[in-house]
């Protein structure tokens, strides 16, 4: 997964790949984000996405450092903010029966990035209401 900001927007980009099967992916423009919350909500959707569809075992990659170590609690989370999101994401990771959450370099996370980029350029207007970018 992989989050992006800029002055239009946020967006993220969610990759799934099942043992079986074809790749799903997603990318869903957001409100306005920080780099890290974006980052903290591309993990949230992917991983509402992987257990929506039965995921009960799950192997999650992100470029953010950061949200990688607070949420495998190698970094505390200080923000009130991030702690919230961090809460979110272990209530949400114990309906998994086993997962791992690994950083891998930007240039690994190129389907996730390239998704959460993807509508970083469409105008609001380019966009359907409700639309899936």
């Amino acid at each position: 997964m992989d989050g992006a900001t800029n002055v239009r927007g946020s967006l993220l980009g969610i990759v799934l790949k099942p043992p079986v099967g074809g790749v799903i992916q997603q990318s869903i423009k957001t409100v306005k984000l920080t780099n890290n919350e974006a980052e903290y909500e591309a993990m949230i959707a992917g991983l509402e996405l992987a257990k929506g569809l039965g995921a009960e075992v799950i192997k999650a990659k992100c470029d953010s450092l950061l949200m990688v170590s607070q949420v495998n609690r190698n970094y505390e989370a200080r923000e009130d903010k991030m702690q919230r999101y961090l809460d979110k994401i272990q209530v949400t990771l114990h309906r998994f029966k086993e997962w791992t959450l690994v950083h891998v370099p930007r240039e690994q996370n190129g389907e996730a990035d390239a998704l959460a980029n993807l509508g970083s350029s469409a105008e609001e207007e380019d966009l359907l209401p409700g639309a899936v970018v």
